[in-house]
């Protein structure tokens, strides 16, 4: 009896399958029906704003707002391959224009700048996700994943709408919201990031209008991790363009770049962690490291902790300073958690990591994750110390700081050394100073004057070691 039952369970759950992708396809097809078909390619035009992704001002506030005067996507679906060119200037007095040229196809990603093509390898997957992210290429993809998409009713502010989802190549979860016009009005995935774990990116569609036959919405707006990333009111619209966009050889060509981690002693029982573009300090206590800063992602600062490790085998790295939350100063830090580090950064960012720390890693479970650990915090406002009775080492708050408003610096009173992020980048060598000085260059010397720090020798987490004396110069200052 109970295998005539399972039998029928069975059968009820591959008919309840089949039903559910024969809706989704009936769905689809009136959807790509209204739009007027689903072209091999497509370019939409139009101005707005965008937004850089993870450097807010203030933690878990939104991103850096640019006002875009001019945007253009073409977008071949076949192949797949997307060219974005935008003119862009940061909404701020004194901010210069931007010019970018973003590509994708197939398999690689690369940026334009004049005669120069550059790979982007790290950008692949948000570009290929930005080319299915308009309502032609989520049917499309939907139509391409039917076999596995479902189709369900759904109440959203009163309105009815039906809500398509599949998964693509095998685990990238879509889902979209059709409204009774059989218009797609909202297409939701989620990106895997260092910071915001399965971070959702939401692109909405309103306004539809008719352009010279095709049905696309005038107005887009998108968002990942919240906050708008992309707003823009579409102007022109034309399919079955000519995309063209064939792989430059240098970006066919090139392999993922390893990562350099080169520990020099810059004092005793300190060291200066570089070898890329962020770097990281490691000080030396009685009986244990602390590390200023867990950079970019989880492979890098596991080449930083494996590279202390060698330097000072002897001791755990109990404490990573984060001196501020910005993405590419932050991705790292569950990386030392899951090491067993504490994480010491501003009492102002506890809200944002609460948050961040809390939220799913399915689509790429990090160290943290999958050790089932809890990171731990300390937090404080102005002024930490931490001290063996032979070493001290100073964090301070920069207040008014425009770049970061939780921003810390990092103070080694023995050495007079001052250890910062972004507030001072040193320009190359025997360059001249910039024509007017960076304010944040400006505010990090003014808390410097405040706090009464004899500062000597000063270690940028970007560019190379210098002195006091050239900051003086970067800002003019006898």
């Amino acid at each position: 009896m109970w295998r005539k039952s399972l039998v029928a369970i069975a059968m009820a759950l591959v008919m309840c399958w089949s039903l559910s992708a024969q809706d989704a396809t009936s769905v689809l097809q009136r959807a790509g029906s209204v739009i007027g078909g689903i072209p091999k390619s497509i370019q939409y035009s139009g101005t707005g704003t965008n937004f850089t992704l993870g450097q807010s001002v203030r933690p878990g506030g939104p991103w850096p707002r640019f006002i875009v005067t001019s945007y253009t996507a073409a977008i071949d679906y076949d192949t797949p391959a997307m060219r974005v060119e935008l003119v862009r200037i940061q909404d701020q007095p004194g901010a210069v224009e931007q010019r970018q040229v973003q590509v994708v196809s197939s398999n690689h990603a690369w940026n334009v700048t004049g005669e120069n093509v550059t790979p982007a390898p790290a950008a692949l997957g948000d570009r290929l996700s930005q080319l299915w992210a308009t309502p032609h290429g989520f049917l499309r993809a939907a139509a391409a994943n039917v076999g596995n998409a479902t189709a369900t009713p759904e109440t959203v502010n009163g309105r009815k709408m039906t809500r398509v989802t599949f998964t693509a190549h095998g685990k990238h979860k879509v889902s979209g919201l059709i409204n009774d016009q059989h218009l797609v009005e909202k297409v939701q995935s989620w990106q895997d990031n260092p910071v915001l774990g399965d971070m959702p990116v939401e692109t909405t569609f309103t306004d539809y209008k008719d352009f010279s036959g095709v049905k696309f919405p005038s107005r887009l707006v998108q968002t990942q991790g919240g906050f708008p990333t992309l707003e823009l009111t579409i102007s022109a619209v034309q399919s079955m363009v000519a995309v063209d966009l064939p792989v430059p050889a240098n970006v066919q060509s090139a392999t993922p770049p390893a990562i350099k981690v080169d520990a020099q002693k810059i004092a005793g029982g300190v060291w200066y962690v570089a070898g890329g573009s962020h770097h990281s300090v490691a000080v030396e206590f009685r009986d244990y490291v602390a590390v200023i800063e867990g950079p970019q992602n989880e492979p890098r600062s596991s080449a930083v902790v494996a590279e202390i490790k060698k330097a000072v085998p002897s001791k755990p790295i109990k404490y990573v300073i984060n001196t501020h939350h910005h993405f590419d100063h932050s991705g790292g830090l569950r990386t030392f958690a899951a090491e067993g580090a504490t994480i010491i950064t501003h009492a102002m960012n506890q809200p944002f990591y609460e948050k961040a720390f809390a939220a799913p890693r399915t689509l790429n479970p990090d160290k943290l994750a999958q050790s089932k650990k809890n990171a731990r915090f300390e937090i404080f406002t102005d002024k930490k110390v931490l001290s063996d009775g032979n070493r001290t080492l100073e964090l301070h708050h920069l207040r008014g700081n425009p770049h970061n408003e939780a921003i810390i610096v990092a103070y080694l009173p023995g050495d007079k050394m001052l250890i910062e992020a972004d507030v001072y980048t040193p320009a190359a060598v025997n360059a001249p100073p910039p024509a007017s000085p960076n304010p944040s260059t400006v505010n990090l010397y003014e808390n410097v004057q405040r706090l009464k720090l004899d500062v000597g020798p000063i270690a940028p987490l970007h560019g190379r070691m210098v002195t006091w004396a050239d900051l003086l110069k970067a800002i003019g200052r006898p």
